[in-house]
């Protein structure tokens, strides 16, 4: 789930970043964001998303960039100056930089070089005060002793930067603590439960200096992620006192650094499930812990610090230092209050309720599925008893016409059949006709066009009859292509051509041809053969292909005075087929008349020479290899006709509309 939004978010943001760059001046500024956590999270998502949208929709000209630290456990902490460092080198056109995180404030109040510190920055999503390290892996935070300085307060930390806008909150341990001795004044001691990451040492090290110095009388016990892996804490707070409250800080990472979301906060409620616990930050709310005093997490921070950034850098107002802490806010869980048998009464003024109890609600929560299963069966017997009204009138309808209905159809599927029979004869014997008439005619003229080649050489002195004979004998190669083509046609579409497909090198068998029509072109037309692979391996009938290749590479040759025609083979993996386009300079097809072309006897210029057969020949040639043919609307400069052979020959399917669906394709 998280993969998806952060792919949703992505898209998104690069949608609104493109459309803020096309409205743009030219403006190559950034506005940087560098989040601690996987921008995925729950809120990094929501406020960075929020505050994205913003600045764009108020028509801002610098570009948002969103960049993550990825910060996890401590046991990484050394990494996080050098990470963030590296982040903002990477964006030097950065107009501003937005901090989302504790860590990344930390990390960047560690960069000491001037140029840093005059860059104007957002710090929000995190809490003012932060745990130190005896250590320099985080420079900011670095102290000499630890326990005497265990804290160290960001706003300080901030003041040498250019700091503009600085939200944040604060965790109430106080009205924690004054919650436990009000609710539960028999408990004396206190179990800290916080993780192995800076803002759960933070965090501990918070309620640890409240209780130490304010309550005095709660005995702290420290369940630390930071020394102890689940299973062991799980161990420790079963050991815990019986007289225990708990303060939930945070638990995802362990001392084995593995992530631990809600399951964790289960694992001890079931180890220690009478034991109260209040929450520091809000979690666990719902399900294990009473309530607390937790922080208004706002939703339209990021709306507001976008605001605030347009005005300040697109509009180059002057603006004040916007520093703010949420304000905090008691929550408590009624069925937990109940649980522990707490009067409502007891609870503070204005404080929010979470799962409350409805007398009403609560009688359907235990019964709904009695309930559903009734309405259920309910609807069920009405919908059968109006479903049995219907019919029962309309089977008497039905039942009257029935007798009618069968008789017309019985009469009509005679009909049906007879005419079947009838269609199936008569296109037997057109057939058998045409192929025989063009058979019959064939012999002749073959005869007429042989004995008129040996007459052209027999009269090479009298001009005349020598042109006269020439006529003869070029009407006659018409009228034999005529018949030939009348006879490949009827093969064709009888299923008596036959194909014999075999794998082979498509590159020879295509330059042949271009050389071949070369020959009987004008001078001023020039063929040429481009294929974007050494090879074009294919299983096919060559034979059948080269008489497609012929018929269409001739009529582009035939209607182009001047120019180029082009023979193209360019591969389409995601179909396996080659596609093959001739493309031309000529006088083109208009567009109203090229759904025609590939209708029998079609010519759209009836004084050229052709039988107006050859595209049809093509078009059930190239089907019968497992292709499709189609015009390419789009080229305007001369013709273009493209058609597709398959890498490998599959049994053919027959779909109607091939051609049509494909006609507007677009081949580049």
């Amino acid at each position: 789930m998280k993969r998806l939004i952060l792919l949703l978010f992505t898209i998104y943001w690069g949608v609104l970043s493109s459309s803020s760059m096309a409205q743009g001046d030219g403006n190559d500024k950034e506005i940087l964001i560098i989040s601690s956590y996987n921008y995925e999270g729950k809120y990094a998502f929501s406020y960075i998303t929020s505050f994205v949208h913003e600045y764009l929709r108020l028509g801002g000209k610098c570009t948002p960039v969103v960049e993550t630290m990825a910060c996890q456990s401590l046991d990484e902490s050394s990494t996080w100056v050098d990470k963030l460092k590296g982040l903002v080198d990477k964006h030097p056109r950065a107009a501003f930089i937005v901090l989302a995180g504790q860590e990344a404030w930390a990390s960047y109040f560690s960069l000491k070089e001037e140029k840093y510190k005059k860059i104007p920055i957002a710090c929000f999503m995190g809490q003012r005060y932060g745990a130190t390290f005896a250590d320099d892996r985080i420079p900011s935070l670095q102290v000499e002793d630890v326990d005497d300085q265990p804290l160290v307060d960001f706003i300080t930390l901030s003041r040498p930067y250019n700091v503009r806008f600085f939200h944040y909150y604060n965790y109430d341990v106080i009205a924690d603590c004054q919650l436990i001795r009000y609710f539960f004044p028999e408990r004396d001691h206190v179990a800290v439960i916080s993780d192995n990451t800076f803002v759960g040492m933070s965090q501990r090290r918070c309620v640890e200096q409240v209780v130490k110095v304010q309550f005095p009388m709660l005995t702290p016990h420290f369940i630390d992620g930071r020394e102890l892996n689940l299973l062991e804490a799980k161990e420790k707070a079963g050991a815990l006192p019986e007289r225990t409250a708990g303060i939930l800080c945070i638990w995802r990472f362990d001392r084995d650094n593995v992530i631990h979301m809600n399951n964790a906060e289960y694992v001890f409620n079931e180890v220690k499930g009478d034991m109260p616990v209040f929450s520091l930050t809000g979690t666990g709310m719902g399900y294990w812990c009473i309530g607390g005093s937790v922080p208004q997490y706002e939703n339209e921070v990021g709306s507001e610090l976008a605001r605030y950034v347009f005005r300040m850098v697109d509009d180059g107002e002057l603006l004040p230092q916007s520093v703010r802490c949420y304000l905090n806010q008691y929550v408590f869980d009624m069925q937990k209050v109940k649980q522990f048998g707490l009067d409502e009464a007891m609870l503070p003024k204005y404080s929010t309720q979470i799962n409350v109890d409805d007398p009403w609600m609560q009688t359907f929560q235990s019964y709904k599925w009695y309930i559903l299963l009734i309405l259920l069966v309910i609807l069920i017997l009405i919908t059968g008893i109006l479903v049995l009204l219907r019919y029962s009138l309309r089977i008497r309808q039905l039942k009257k016409h029935l007798e009618q209905d069968k008789t017309r159809l019985q009469i009509s599927e005679r009909e049906l059949r007879l005419a079947k029979e009838r269609a199936e004869e008569s296109n037997r014997l057109k057939s058998a006709f045409i192929s025989n008439m063009s058979h019959e005619i064939r012999t002749p003229l073959n005869a007429i066009v042989g004995f008129s080649t040996i007459l052209e050489e027999e009269i090479k002195e009298n001009q005349d009859l020598k042109e006269y004979v020439s006529i003869i004998s070029h009407n006659s190669d018409l009228l034999l292509k005529l018949i030939n083509d009348i006879l490949d046609l009827s093969r064709l579409e009888s299923g008596r051509q036959i194909f014999r497909f075999r794998m082979q090198d498509l590159v020879e068998p295509c330059r042949l041809i271009i050389s071949g029509q070369q020959a009987v072109a004008r001078k001023e037309v020039k063929l040429l053969f481009e294929h974007e692979t050494p090879t074009i391996m294919a299983e096919t009938d060559v034979t059948r292909l080269q008489q497609v290749l012929i018929n269409l590479v001739g009529n582009a040759v035939k209607f182009t005075k001047e120019g180029t025609v082009t023979l193209k083979v360019e591969p389409d993996d995601l179909r396996s087929e080659w596609i093959f386009s001739v493309t031309d300079t000529g006088c083109g097809i208009p567009l109203d008349k090229q759904r025609a072309v590939f209708e029998r006897f079609c010519k759209l210029d009836e004084f050229a020479q052709g039988t107006g057969l050859g595209l049809s020949i093509c078009q059930v040639t190239v089907k019968q290899l497992g292709g499709r043919i189609w015009i390419d609307s789009h080229y305007t400069h001369g013709a273009r006709f493209c058609f597709t052979i398959p890498y490998r020959y599959v049994e053919h399917r027959d779909e109607e509309g091939d051609n049509e669906q494909l006609n507007d394709e677009k081949i580049g």
